[in-house]
């Protein structure tokens, strides 16, 4: 039989009138993926399509054949002999046991689509298990939940760490357990109220705590009102003159200091309040000789030593006022134990006026020296300077001069400020923003009101005041102040006969201390 015996050469006839091919026999033919199969809706016969008897007898009716796999009697590679069949012929339309014509595709003449298909095949995932020690492994899941388990461990350590460090530290302070919100108040309309609440509003008290050896009582020497923008962390201060004439309790009226020094810190704190129409948030007080340890802590301060304060002697001793208080603070604290009298000539007098890098009993005889200054006006003015100095160089402050802070001065507080507030405030210190600073009253004039009250300063008047304050502290404008205000203000005025065109004395804003 001739080689070409197998073969149609019947060239008239069209090719695709009587192949009469299906969907399912091109499926067959080029091997295509599962995924074309599905394409076609099962059961699904396009008209014209040969009888299911024609078809291989392993039914493909919803059957998806495995990757790779080829019903027996298929065509092997490589079957067909050398030289079977002449290229580019054309199948008779015979077909194999399997109903799959033989001979339809030449070999080599696969296309690109049907070998990329078999690529997709060769590189299908295996469905046997994961290398062990692998990334889904058992072991590697074990491995990863220890790693999370020893990293909180470390967290949790740490917070420890620091909160134990806190309280160390925060724990030498003396906690007031005073309920501010009891403390008392006027009665301030919605306005107010709302103003106030978008600042912190602090009464800070340096106290001379010599004789008594606490902070419940003493001589408040400073008594400064701080308020802090919520906002913009702007600072200012206003410092109350401790010779303020106001109602220290009801019906009496004295120096604003006889308040502390007679009835405590929460009656100093309604002093305030009742007086000036505020509504105090929590108060610090410092013993006033702690400020040389925090001065010495953070390296000293550089402070202008004028012409007057090395030429004024002090009425009483004779002596230049600024050397006596320089001594007298290096004696109390035993500055210098060496010293016969635990103080230094060459700390106390200075030879010319000029800057000088003074050192924490140095500073706080600058900040006690009235003598040598405007009275308590100039005094007050000197230690807001102070204080604004102190907080730009604890900005600046490393951990250990910090913590040497913590150590010295923490144990020479009262506050009733809770650790959380400290805490907060002390992580905001890098925001806060030294602004102006200026003293109270702002119009005034001294006078003697009797033998027991002394020499005062005079509010002209009290309410004119009150309504300044409000303006400098929280920007408050047309403050009107309430009846409790006005009617300590008509007392004092009926009293001293001071009115609002008697002041001598306006004292002006200090500026920013940046």
């Amino acid at each position: 039989m001739s080689n070409f015996d197998d073969y149609d050469f019947d060239f008239d006839r069209q090719y695709d009138s009587q192949r009469n091919y299906n969907l399912d026999d091109e499926l067959d033919m080029y091997d295509y993926e599962p995924e074309v199969r599905r394409r076609r809706p099962e059961g699904a016969r396009p008209a014209g399509s040969r009888p299911a008897a024609s078809r291989s007898s392993q039914s493909r009716q919803g059957t998806r054949r495995p990757a790779g796999s080829r019903p027996a009697g298929s065509r092997p590679s490589g079957s067909r002999s050398a030289g079977s069949r002449p290229a580019g012929s054309r199948p008779s339309g015979s077909r194999s046991a399997s109903g799959r014509p033989t001979g339809t595709r030449p070999q080599g003449s696969r296309s690109a689509s049907s070998r990329a298909a078999a690529d997709r095949r060769s590189s299908r995932p295996s469905n046997s298990r994961p290398v062990r020690g692998g990334k889904g492994s058992k072991a590697a899941q074990k491995k990863k939940k220890r790693t999370t388990i020893i990293v909180v461990e470390i967290v949790i350590l740490l917070i420890l760490a620091l909160v134990f460090f806190l309280w160390s530290k925060f724990g030498k302070v003396n906690w007031d357990n005073i309920q501010m919100d009891e403390v008392k108040t006027n009665n301030l309309d919605a306005a107010t109220e709302e103003v106030l609440s978008n600042y912190k509003t602090f009464a800070l008290f340096g106290v001379d705590n010599r004789s008594n050896g606490n902070l419940d009582t003493g001589n408040s020497d400073a008594i400064i009102i701080v308020s802090i923008n919520n906002d913009t962390k702007d600072v200012k201060m206003l410092s109350v003159q401790r010779d303020t004439y106001f109602q220290v309790e009801k019906d009496l009226y004295r120096k604003c200091n006889y308040a502390y020094n007679h009835g405590g810190v929460e009656s100093a704190l309604e002093m305030l309040n009742t007086n000036l129409d505020i509504k105090i948030d929590g108060y610090v007080s410092v013993d006033f000789y702690a400020l040389a340890k925090i001065v010495d802590d953070l390296g000293g301060l550089d402070l202008e030593i004028t012409n007057k304060m090395i030429t004024t002697d002090n009425p009483e001793t004779h002596q230049n006022a600024l050397a006596g208080y320089i001594a007298e603070v290096e004696n109390v604290l035993k500055y210098y134990p060496d010293e016969k009298e635990y103080w230094k000539y060459s700390d106390c007098y200075f030879d010319k006026p000029g800057t000088y890098h003074l050192n924490g009993a140095q500073v706080v005889g600058y900040c006690r020296n009235r003598y040598a200054v405007n009275n308590d006006y100039g005094r007050a003015e000197n230690q807001r300077k102070v204080i604004k100095l102190i907080v730009e160089k604890a900005k600046k402050a490393n951990v250990s001069q910090l913590n040497k802070i913590a150590d010295d001065v923490f144990p020479k507080i009262s506050t009733s400020l809770s650790l959380a507030q400290c805490v907060g405030m002390a992580a905001d210190v890098s925001k806060y923003n030294m602004a102006e600073s200026s003293g109270f009253p702002f119009a005034l004039k001294t006078k003697t009101v009797s033998s027991k009250t002394g020499s005062v300063v005079v509010p002209c008047t009290l309410t004119s005041n009150v309504v300044q304050l409000h303006k400098f502290l929280f920007d408050q404008d047309d403050y009107d102040p309430t009846e409790d205000v006005d009617a300590i203000s008509d007392h004092i005025q009926s009293e001293t006969g001071l009115t609002e065109s008697s002041a001598e004395i306006n004292q002006a804003v200090d500026g920013s201390g940046n």
